[in-house]
């Protein structure tokens, strides 16, 4: 069962004995931001024997920020190679969760299957599919006829045709995050929670940050500072003089009551024409929609005009959901960069800095691959599993540099 981040806190998540620190506390590494990211990152620091780490996180609880907010998709199905190499990473990850971290995964590996409405979206499609096979990846083309067959709670009118692969699916967001936070503790991660960060404060040379102002005290890095600090991390940076380019962009989220007129298992259903995508969830259908229309922001609020936009649009592609009730609803944060790739970088002119955040809704599923090559990249000096050579802060700064990220949702 998926649930948001608001219905675990008290259940799943153990208030921890608070941890206090000295006005100045050193640490080898500090990750600010306890989301799914920051967790990965600070475990495969610790499993390197990197040195000490330490993660803060503003709330009383991790993950209760985007990460609990979000619909715990998990797929590979890309346009970018680099994209697609960390969603197989992450993949494998996933399936041997437990096995690695010592914590149950609830992946539900029951595909992701995008209906293609029109021939632009054929023709793009056509291309990730060759690409996909020639990554090794056992996704499948699916003809009209082949899509009403297998998946007969689809409205055919107007597909074209529909890629699905088995090995996509959905997770249980505040699993991650705890398995990783557990495991973590275990190799000697610190959490402090209840620790907003009021800024970072820079060494007389501009250049290094000197230690990171919270609301527990003071923390000096002997060596990084690690940003994962998803949609937030814009004025962070901004305010030691390193632009980027992350914007917030709200995201909204209605779960039915109990509903069982589409046969278990079945899949993450992406609608391409629409960006419509929906699930199974706790017993009922979680259904989501992109307002393209929206400018950035961080409001999280739901919008009840645009949740029954939501609901019709769910209902055009999926009729029977005219049966379905809606339990709740909840909004959370994307965060976004202007060609919807990560930053994992440096962070700018900052010698001690780095950057781990802009994944533009896909942060959940890339988390284990992100914290991989990012403790890499700080150990070794570059990443070694993943080619994330584009991935810079500094492309933004040159036009042909940018990727094109096409399977958006």
């Amino acid at each position: 069962m998926i649930v948001s981040a608001d219905e675990t806190e008290s259940a799943r998540c153990p208030m921890l004995p608070p941890v206090l620190c000295s006005p100045a506390m050193e640490f080898d590494y500090i990750v600010i931001g306890g989301g799914c990211m920051g967790a990965s990152i600070a475990y495969h620091l610790a499993k390197r024997n990197a040195g000490t780490v330490a993660l803060l996180e503003r709330n009383t609880f991790l993950g209760q920020e985007s990460t609990g907010k979000c619909a715990g998709g998990v797929r590979a199905q890309f346009s970018t190679e680099v994209n697609v190499r960390l969603s197989l990473l992450s993949i494998e990850r996933f399936e041997n969760f437990e096995k690695e971290l010592g914590f149950p995964l609830q992946f539900m590996q029951w595909g992701y299957l995008f209906l293609l409405t029109n021939d632009d979206l054929v023709k793009a499609f056509r291309k990730n599919y060759e690409q996909w096979t020639r990554l090794g990846m056992k996704a499948e083309w699916l003809e009209p006829r082949e899509v009403g067959r297998r998946f007969p709670y689809v409205k055919l009118d107007g597909i074209k045709a529909a890629t699905f692969h088995q090995r996509d699916g959905f997770a249980d967001p505040n699993d991650i995050v705890q398995g990783y936070a557990r495991a973590g503790r275990a190799l000697g991660v610190k959490e402090f929670t209840d620790c907003a960060v009021i800024g970072l404060k820079l060494a007389p040379s501009n250049r290094r940050i000197a230690s990171v102002q919270t609301s527990k005290g003071e923390f000096v890095p002997k060596k990084h500072v690690v940003l994962a600090t998803g949609a937030w991390t814009r004025k962070l940076a901004h305010d030691i003089g390193v632009e980027v380019p992350i914007d917030p962009y709200r995201r909204q989220i209605l779960v039915t009551k109990e509903f069982k007129e589409i046969p278990l298992p079945f899949p993450m259903t992406v609608d391409m024409g629409t960006g419509l995508y929906f699930h199974p969830e706790s017993g009922g259908v979680l259904i989501g929609l992109s307002d393209e229309a929206e400018p950035p922001s961080f409001n999280e609020h739901l919008n009840d005009e645009f949740s029954e936009t939501m609901l019709m649009t769910a209902m055009e592609r999926c009729p029977v959901l005219e049966n379905a009730a809606v339990k709740r609803g909840w909004a959370g944060l994307y965060e976004v960069t202007p060609d919807h790739h990560p930053i994992i970088d440096k962070l700018g002119h900052i010698e001690n800095g780095f950057v781990c955040a802009g994944f533009s809704g896909h942060g959940l599923m890339h988390a284990p691959a992100a914290g991989i090559v990012t403790a890499e990249w700080l150990v070794d000096g570059a990443p070694k599993s993943v080619d994330i050579g584009r991935l810079t802060l500094a492309r933004f700064n040159n036009p042909e540099a940018l990727l094109s990220e096409a399977n958006v949702i």
